[in-house]
């Protein structure tokens, strides 16, 4: 058997492999281009891509494979657009905050418009092959594909933890990830792993709260009682002394939960001592509520 290859990739997929053009990004310190590409907001990303320097750049192919550099000679799959249109890139609406803006005015550029396709939507940040710098950065043939060798294709990327500053996840996510902790085993490890400060926002009013979570099973302990109890987190008054602030909230809203978003503002590694990790978890948590003033604020849900 062959090494499998993009051509595979794309005909297993049921995509018109004649229709179809591979373009790879490259992304570092050194790029004037640098600040367009953020994995968790694609946005500046994607108008980047559509703006391109000739009409006949895609050489009217319909879709898009399109890739980043992930490595000297290794290209991560983040998504297949399909092209819906195309007109003069100073015809297009301006995307607010793309800081390339001139390339909307320079001469004889083009705007793709684009969507994101359902093709090979699943393999998105997941899927990575061989593509040697030395190889141009637009590919139009299929031979050109068959002569990229995929390298790996990882886990679905919904059950790889973020990284504990990346975690902004609505209510839902959350309890999603807590509740079926034998599907989301990386998540789980990492959440039971530290003691952290976290906030919790309502997203639709503003109102907040700094909690903290030192417990056997860490972070993952603290946000299970919440997904358990509809953001209250805990069953008794006794659980609820340390956040009485959001029972009383949702006493006055309660669906609010269903628009809260946890997210995490600091790990507090463990050291093996109980006391002591409680202590510098409590610690951290009194500071940062008097950075974001949530005692007795308008905006602030803390009650201590």
């Amino acid at each position: 058997m062959g090494t499998l290859n993009l051509l595979d990739m794309v005909v297993a997929a049921n995509l018109p492999s004649d229709n179809v053009v591979a373009i790879r990004h490259v992304f570092n310190k050194k790029a004037e281009n640098m600040d367009v590409w953020d994995k968790y907001d694609r946005r500046f990303f994607e108008e980047y891509q559509s703006i391109q320097p000739r009409e006949d750049f895609f050489k009217n192919k319909r879709y898009v494979l399109s890739f980043i550099s992930d490595g000297k000679t290794y290209s991560r799959f983040v998504g297949c657009y399909e092209i819906i249109k195309q007109y003069p890139a100073n015809k297009a609406k301006r995307l607010e905050g793309f800081t390339h803006q001139d390339f909307y005015s320079r001469p004889g550029h083009i705007y793709f418009k684009m969507k994101l396709s359902e093709y090979m939507k699943d393999l998105i940040d997941r899927l990575v092959i061989d593509w040697p710098g030395t190889v141009g950065y637009v590919q139009y043939k299929e031979q050109a594909l068959a002569n990229k060798p995929v390298i790996s294709i990882s886990q679905d990327s919904k059950h790889v933890f973020p990284g504990y500053y990346r975690v902004a996840w609505n209510f839902s996510e959350m309890r999603e990830y807590v509740i079926n902790s034998d599907q989301y085993e990386e998540i789980t490890n990492a959440l039971k792993e530290v003691n952290a400060v976290y906030l919790v926002v309502d997203s639709k009013t503003g109102k907040y709260y700094v909690g903290s979570a030192y417990g056997k099973d860490g972070l993952y302990g603290r946000w299970k009682k919440y997904a358990e109890t509809n953001g209250k987190g805990g069953s008794s008054g006794e659980e609820w002394d340390g956040n009485a602030g959001i029972v009383e909230y949702l006493k006055l809203k309660p669906d609010a939960y269903k628009d809260f978003k946890y997210s995490i503002l600091e790990v507090v590694h463990k050291i093996g001592i109980k006391e002591k990790d409680k202590e510098a978890t409590l610690d951290a948590e009194k500071a940062w509520k008097r950075k974001l003033c949530t005692f007795k604020t308008a905006w602030g849900l803390n009650k201590n």
